[in-house]
């Protein structure tokens, strides 16, 4: 089944996301709707020390780690920023990041995943989750991923003010996006139209909200007429107030 409508939907509450807090806590919510994750946390890059520092926490097994700070060479975490590579940490109690947790959720059962946030060959840092059920962790890993590359760009530019052109955002998210995927399953052959859709999608909807929903000065905004704008609303099925 395809993600891509839980996607577009996950999409649409990150761009009302205001700073690195919110971007986060989006995520969380989505995860924890997905694949039901109760803990998580946000570690970024302190470009000053070079050092991942814990930032924001979710959930109540983690609230003790917040603050915690490791260098890139210390740990799984450090691991896996370095490597660029989404990584399960089974010795959480060597884990430097993980100090202080509650110790109601170092269990065999629980799976704590971590992902790399990176902005092209910048590292910004780690996300990462306990996952409730260790024999789904190949799945959650790789949704934890896809998560991770949607909220990179948003997080660079909320936090480090990175100026960039809307070109560059599209081809790093969907660049990050593709090269997750399983080239002969994942998309079942729908990848072009299902991006397509998602694009026109936003589009369509941030133009009716800029023009409060008058149709013809949003069509203008976009460039096509209103007739096409009209048939495009039906086709995608979008709600209108």
């Amino acid at each position: 089944m395809s993600r891509f409508p839980l996607l577009y939907e996950f999409n649409q509450a990150l761009s009302s996301a205001k700073d690195a807090s919110s971007i986060f806590y989006t995520a969380m919510a989505f995860l924890e709707e997905v694949i039901e994750i109760k803990n998580g946390l946000l570690g970024l890059l302190d470009r000053a020390t070079e050092e991942v520092v814990i930032e924001e926490v979710y959930g109540p097994g983690l609230q003790g780690v917040k603050g915690n700070r490791c260098r890139l060479d210390e740990g799984k975490s450090g691991e896996a920023i370095r490597l660029d590579c989404s990584m399960v940490i089974s010795e959480v109690m060597k884990e430097p990041l993980l100090q202080g947790m509650d110790k109601e959720i170092q269990r065999p059962d629980l799976s704590f995943m971590c992902a790399p946030l990176r902005w092209g060959d910048i590292s910004l840092g780690i996300l990462g989750i306990y996952h409730p059920h260790h024999s789904a962790g190949e799945e959650g890993l790789k949704l934890l991923g896809i998560v991770a590359s949607f909220i990179s760009p948003a997080l660079m530019i909320m936090r480090w003010g990175e100026e960039t052109s809307l070109d560059e955002i599209l081809w790093r998210k969907l660049e990050t996006a593709v090269e997750r995927m399983d080239l002969h399953t994942e998309s079942q052959g729908t990848l072009m139209a299902d991006v397509i859709s998602l694009v026109e999608r936003t589009l369509i909807i941030t133009a009716l909200k800029k023009a409060d929903y008058v149709q013809l000065t949003a069509a203008r905004f976009l460039g096509i007429n209103r007739n096409t704008l009209r048939k495009k609303i039906k086709e995608l099925g979008i709600s209108l107030p």
